[in-house]
């Protein structure tokens, strides 16, 4: 079983309950199911947390990792398992090794990208910047919930999606194909999914900055 934890991305930052999340891996260890997390999006602070899984307090059996590991500064990515799995292909018998190697993997300058990302972690308050991003999403959000033109807004960590009222709802929304150069034409660079006016800002953004996205949401909205 392959999900994405708390939250889908790309289908509208639909967001789901965390004893969701549990109930899914329980129903996998119960029936010997390989349970995998897809946190490409969600890890590394994202959603809050340092992974999405850890608002449920599980370890599922394999993780995908990508974008934050790297700061999104290089591409790079990793998939992590269990001790068991590793030792299932770890075998000087080749029928039963786990045969992936390619020219570009462990690519110098994605892992020292990595490595650089992951002291700041250890050293510099992220966590702290991330609950200020999520103190503004929570003030802000509100002043949208009732607006005509919004049907539903809701957060997760530094996560916030606005829903819009559409005809044609979803991914393909022409909505995105109107508000998209909107807010390129004020410096904000956001990519509505379809009806779905999403922001996940940098962790170093400043509040001055967050709140002049939202100030430019509501005069989109107008």
């Amino acid at each position: 079983m392959i999900v994405e934890p708390l939250i889908q991305g790309a289908a509208g930052m639909r967001i789901y309950p965390v004893e969701r999340l549990k109930r899914f891996r329980e129903l996998c260890a119960a029936n010997d199911v390989l349970f995998i997390v897809d946190e490409v999006f969600t890890g590394f602070g994202r959603t809050g947390r340092m992974f999405a899984c850890d608002h449920a307090a599980i370890v599922p059996d394999l993780i995908c990792l990508s974008k934050g590991l790297t700061g999104g500064f290089l591409p790079l990515a990793a998939t992590v398992c269990r001790d068991e799995i590793y030792q299932a292909f770890y075998n000087p018998d080749r029928m039963r090794a786990f045969f992936h190697g390619h020219s570009y993997s462990g690519n110098p300058l994605g892992c020292a990208a990595a490595v650089a990302n992951l002291k700041i972690f250890e050293t510099e308050p992220v966590f702290e910047r991330i609950a200020g991003i999520e103190r503004i999403h929570r003030e802000r959000l509100p002043e949208f919930r009732n607006h005509a033109a919004v049907s539903d807004v809701r957060m997760l960590g530094t996560i916030a999606a606005i829903e819009l009222h559409a005809q044609d709802p979803g991914y393909l929304s022409c909505v995105r194909s109107r508000l998209y150069p909107y807010f390129l034409n004020r410096g904000i660079l956001l990519r509505p999914l379809g009806n779905v006016i999403y922001t996940v800002p940098p962790y170093v953004i400043s509040a001055d900055d967050l709140h002049y996205v939202y100030d430019t949401i509501g005069t989109a909205l107008l």
